[in-house]
């Protein structure tokens, strides 16, 4: 299936390089094929499903929101997780679209991992990308004090931690809330229905 760049929304197209970008960036290697000794790269889904919360957050993607929800980490407790099913939709429709290949493997402990991976028409969509969605994703991921790459952690423990950190100085020191359920306020009142006097009589 052939499927041609303006055919894609905004979002999408964010989402696409945001994913080719982080391949390159675990993989160190601007190849296409994200080959590591000999091994194919794949993005995991859950660091993946975090950088995507944090761009949301920062204002990049325009229709993309996020609500808890319980994810298994690697097999281990379970955490409230700041999810975007927009991403997630979108995450389908581009494997619908032949974009992205998805694998999915079981875990030592029983768990289960999703991966996913820029397939070759993906590959040829990502040189049509414009250069501000471009810019949009890489400026992101740069110290705004000292312009040094950021360095992306996700570490286990009793309290998990994720956060985008600056090897140089503290200036982008970011610790994402991929975790931390918001409390969100709210107005309700009684509704009552309406019932025909004749169905109760």
């Amino acid at each position: 299936m052939d499927v041609e760049i303006k055919k894609l929304t905004r979002d999408q197209q964010l989402l696409l390089y945001t994913i080719d970008y982080l391949l390159k960036w675990v993989s160190g290697t601007d190849d296409d094929s994200f080959i590591q000794n000999g091994k194919r790269i794949w993005i995991k889904e859950l660091p993946l499903l975090a950088v995507i919360y944090y761009q949301i957050i920062k204002g990049s993607y325009k229709t993309y929101d996020y609500a808890p929800t319980s994810v298994q980490f690697f097999g281990r407790s379970c955490y409230s997780c700041n999810i975007s099913y927009e991403g997630v939709d979108d995450i389908e429709d581009l494997r619908e679209l032949d974009i992205l290949e998805k694998i999915r493997l079981s875990t030592a402990k029983h768990g289960f991992v999703t991966a996913y991976r820029i397939t070759p028409q993906g590959q040829h969509l990502l040189k049509q990308i414009p250069e501000d969605v471009k810019e949009e994703v890489k400026n992101l991921f740069y110290c705004k004090n000292c312009k040094t790459h950021l360095k992306f952690y996700m570490k286990l423990g009793e309290k998990p931690i994720i956060k985008m950190d600056c090897p140089i100085c503290d200036e982008s020191d970011t610790d994402i809330d991929f975790l931390e359920s918001e409390d969100v306020s709210y107005v309700s009142k009684p509704y009552f229905i309406r019932v025909s006097d004749k169905l109760v009589r």
